[in-house]
């Protein structure tokens, strides 16, 4: 049927050359159609026609602007999107790459660039309903606590391992004192629209160059440290070893990153931003507690991230326990 409304709706043959490119929110389908390369993109039924349409729109202002972004592709009869039962279908541009934006000397050029892309969607605004992702890789920190208790919840409601019940343990003790910290900074942060999952494989490079800034599915608005919390955080944990702690070495390469951040940025960071940096990155694995271990539907699943999560919960707690030495670097 996928085959079907591609080839009547924008008169793409997809059935010979396909090849599913991965992804945890959309079903995302590279396709040769002997003619010319294209990412097809199935989203979730949850993804209406304003909120996809809303993601076009910022891509299409950032384009505008000088930020590399896919160019959609519209059907025959002019349309940026298909419906076919109850999801929408998305086509887009392919863009040839080499690598990704996942290492310290990557990195480097992206931050500037994730700064210069904050400084053109704070001036975007949308609606409400359009600019909410039912699910990210984030919480706000006024419901991080109460949210990871009802993850704590779940793990401990599915007959609990020892490494589950030393999970739960860790995401109460660390809750509880990013809450804390971060009640500080209530109120006091800019808040904007941000990318929501500025990392690795959704930031493309040919021959040294940035080339696209793909996957807005987790667009939103909320304090903009926490877009660059959120790449820090996974730099950490991919470019690192979390259990032998964050040395000097890194811990510059971090102040490089915000850094660098700055440059592309036009309003730098305020004092309170930088103070609060460290807390962002400290809750980071919250959501994967109060949010999918929370939300997931399937217990499988929600056991399968339980698993990969105690190590990162682990370390953010023993971060938050030498928060000043964060808090020193970046400010």
């Amino acid at each position: 049927a996928l085959f079907e409304a591609l080839q009547s709706h924008y008169r793409i043959d997809a059935r010979n050359a396909m090849t599913d490119l991965g992804g945890s929110s959309s079903l995302n389908l590279h396709v040769n159609d002997g003619h010319q390369q294209y990412v097809v993109r199935v989203h979730r039924p949850y993804v209406t026609e304003a909120r996809l349409g809303a993601i076009h729109h910022v891509r299409s202002q950032l384009a505008q602007q000088g930020i590399p972004c896919s160019t959609v592709i519209s059907t025959a009869d002019g349309q940026s999107c298909i419906r076919l039962d109850d999801r929408l279908i998305g086509v887009e541009a392919y863009v040839e790459h080499d690598s990704s934006m996942d290492s310290w000397a990557r990195l480097k050029p992206g931050l500037p660039l994730l700064g210069k892309m904050h400084s053109i969607l704070r001036h975007i605004e949308l609606d409400d309903a359009a600019q909410k992702p039912l699910f990210a890789n984030h919480m706000e920190p006024a419901e991080a606590l109460a949210k990871t208790l009802k993850g704590i919840q779940r793990i401990r409601a599915w007959n609990p391992s020892a490494e589950d019940e030393q999970l739960a343990k860790d995401s109460e003790a660390l809750a509880k004192l990013v809450y804390s910290a971060e009640q500080e900074f209530a109120g006091q942060l800019p808040r904007q629209l941000v990318h929501g999952d500025f990392w690795d494989n959704n930031v493309l490079f040919r021959n040294g160059q940035i080339v696209l800034v793909a996957d807005f599915d987790f667009m939103g608005e909320r304090d903009r440290i926490d877009d660059l919390a959120l790449t820090l955080y996974f730099a950490l944990l991919s470019l690192t070893s979390i259990e032998d702690g964050i040395s000097e070495a890194v811990m510059g390469e971090l102040r490089t990153l915000v850094e660098a951040y700055e440059q592309g940025l036009g309003e730098r960071l305020t004092k309170e931003e930088r103070a609060a940096l460290p807390l962002a990155i400290a809750r980071q694995p919250l959501w994967s507690v109060g949010g999918w271990i929370r939300l997931l539907d399937d217990e499988g699943s929600a056991r399968e991230h339980a698993s990969a999560t105690g190590g990162e919960v682990a370390f953010m707690l023993r971060s938050m326990r030498a928060v000043e030495r964060w808090q020193a670097a970046f400010v």
